[in-house]
């Protein structure tokens, strides 16, 4: 006896009802069992009455077209969760039991997916691969369209998903559930939340889903992506979100607006590789090789607090993510900002995976922040094995790294300095071209990238006596203590050029923005010139309310930040320097003698470090 079957929604709330489309190859009275995924036991046994499959419908994949065979009430003092219906042996279908007010049992979502298995499922003689497509299985048989009523649509009991549910709930880590379909209808739902969670295998998003997921993060939701191939494929919902379209080529396509193409998201006309909200994505990453660790790349980070051992155990085989990145002479890697990858993206783990057969590529464990922060496992294989062997929970690293994650990031992240290193010595700091350039009072210029993590600066020229440096145009610009103004290129093995004075004696902070050069004198005046490697020449911005106790500076867009000696950090008061009337206060600045930004990141050096502040989300004045 066999029996399959599709449910009429992938969620539901206590109280409301979901329908089951059933039928078995032995027709009569059977039962179907109801049970929540987890170490809370609920259960529900119901009869219905089957009846034999019918001729097939034309185009099944695009929907099967069963009646009704019987609805269910979810009782309403059900839990939130997980849920399968099986039959005897025969698994038909999961569903997610949503929570009726959002956010009130927990500020953890976990997002169930329900796009990809039905992009994978040939249930009707199609799906939208080619490999398991009738009739010749190649990619002409694909189908374009394929539809939730269907059988074999969802995940799997004996999947990552399910397999995370009963981690957590171990760990007595509290979650609420959605599912793709809620993700994609519910513009407002992420608002209830400070973290979301994705696990198994999320390959295909719709645009409503990704645009809500990078607005959350950038206002300050936290992402932990226990998963690969995350986000890689774009596609549209259709009839009532119960058709997922997907042509991969975009000639194959008849929608004409741009932003809804069905390609993968990196490809054009969308241009929207998965790195500029999740750090990596498929183009670097690897799929199908022979089982290969993580090496740990920085041992020292947060991430790691705990855990002992340099490599996790070889457990990828199937599908990876990664940014591109070099490893840097003095030993550590930096992403290069390849298909957009924050360069604040510290690369916390790493495997080589060229030798994989299917797709050659890496992957790359890692996190950054854009006032949110995401953390990115880039493996599916991170919760279970391809073999079904549970690797969260066994793997040492592999479990203390999701419990360190889940315990720094399932509430959102207070705003503050982070220690990112070491700046022993500053008396300077800027940043040009991505990369951060330091003077010390032992007369050096260093360089490093703006990593998160301890990483050695690299020595490449002296600095003799610098109090003030910025950086605009693959130049660097410096002030010395005899008020001489200089420059150097970015470029290795070049000097330092003498081009005239600062603005008046005593200068002590200077800034780069929009082709200018400011700067701070002695009485706290606001001046500017020119940035073109030439006698400059100075004009005081006297409707700009100075401020004697700056120290250093450093632009971040159109906006001058600025350090004092009392510990303020400030910034100019509107959205644009020239309109700007004077200072205004955003946080405090660590006793910092140098500022730089690169991209939104805003670094301080001090006495006791060299500190990140995430600008993203800056809301002053």
């Amino acid at each position: 006896m066999s029996v399959s079957g599709y449910a009429s929604t992938t969620s539901v709330a206590p109280g409301e009802s979901i329908d089951f489309y059933l039928s078995s190859d032995s027709p009569g009275s059977q039962k179907l069992d109801i049970e929540r995924i987890g170490t809370t036991p609920v259960s529900e046994t119901i009869t219905a009455d089957l009846t034999s499959p019918g001729p097939a419908a034309p185009n099944a994949w695009a929907g099967f077209g069963w009646p009704v065979t019987t609805s269910f009430s979810i009782p309403d003092t059900w839990p939130i969760g997980l849920y399968r219906v099986s039959s005897g042996a025969d698994e038909l279908f999961m569903f997610v039991v949503r929570p009726p007010d959002p956010g009130t049992v927990s500020k953890v979502l976990f997002h169930i997916a329900f796009l990809t298995p039905a992009a994978y499922n040939p249930a009707g003689g199609k799906s939208l691969y080619g490999y398991n497509s009738a009739p010749d299985f190649n990619e002409t048989s694909r189908a374009m369209r394929v539809s939730f009523d269907r059988p074999g649509n969802t995940p799997k009991s004996s999947g990552p998903e399910a397999a995370l549910v009963r981690w957590l709930e171990t760990e007595g880590i509290p979650i609420e559930y959605c599912s793709s379909i809620d993700l994609h209808s519910s513009p407002g739902l992420l608002s209830n939340y400070d973290c979301l969670v994705i696990a198994g295998h999320d390959e295909y998003w719709s645009k409503p889903m990704r645009d809500g997921v990078e607005r959350f993060v950038e206002n300050g939701g936290n992402m932990i992506v226990l998963s690969g191939n995350t986000c890689y494929r774009a596609v549209r919902l259709e009839e009532d979100n119960r058709v997922v379209v997907f042509c991969k080529y975009a000639g194959a396509d008849p929608d004409n607006n741009a932003e809804e193409v069905t390609v993968a998201w990196a490809e054009p006309p969308l241009n929207r590789p998965q790195n500029s909200f999740l750090g990596v994505g498929f183009t670097q990453g690897a799929f199908n090789g022979p089982a290969t660790a993580y090496t740990i790349r920085f041992p020292e980070h947060w991430v790691f607090s705990g855990v002992t051992g340099t490599e996790t155990t070889p457990f990828m085989t199937y599908e990876t993510d990664s940014a591109e990145y070099l490893d840097e002479r003095e030993g550590y890697p930096r992403v290069t900002g390849q298909e957009s990858t924050p360069l604040s993206f510290t690369v916390l783990g790493t495997a080589d995976l060229r030798s994989w057969t299917g797709k050659p590529g890496r992957a790359t464990m890692g996190i950054y922040s854009r006032n949110g922060t995401v953390f990115n496992a880039a493996t599916t294989d991170w919760v279970l094995a391809q073999s079904g062997a549970a690797v969260l929970g066994s793997d040492p690293i592999v479990t203390q790294v999701t419990r360190n994650v889940f315990s720094r990031l399932r509430q959102r992240v207070q705003r503050d300095w982070e220690n990112v290193g070491r700046a022993d010595g500053a008396c300077a700091l800027a940043s040009v071209d991505g990369r951060i350039f330091l003077a010390t009072t032992g007369k050096r210029l260093l360089t490093r990238h703006p990593v998160g993590a301890d990483v050695p600066w690299r020595d490449i020229d002296h600095a003799i006596d610098v109090v003030a440096m910025a950086g605009i145009e693959n130049t660097v610009y410096c002030v010395t203590k005899d008020n001489q103004l200089w420059w150097r290129s970015v470029e290795p093995e070049t000097s330092w050029t003498a081009i005239g004075t600062g603005p008046a004696p005593n200068t002590k902070a200077l800034a780069a923005a929009g082709g200018m050069l400011y700067a701070v004198d002695a009485a706290g005046a606001l001046w500017r010139t020119s940035a073109n490697r030439s006698l400059p020449s100075w004009a005081e911005m006297t409707w700009f309310t100075g401020d004697p106790t700056v120290n250093a500076m450093t632009s971040y867009s159109d906006i001058l930040l600025a350090c004092t000696t009392d510990n303020r950090l400030l910034r100019s008061n509107t959205d644009w320097i020239a309109e700007s009337s004077g200072w205004t206060r955003v946080h405090d600045c660590k006793m910092a003698v140098g500022l730089a930004v690169v991209q939104w990141m805003l670094f301080a050096s001090a006495s006791d470090g060299l500190w990140r502040f995430d600008m993203y989300g800056m809301r002053q004045p």
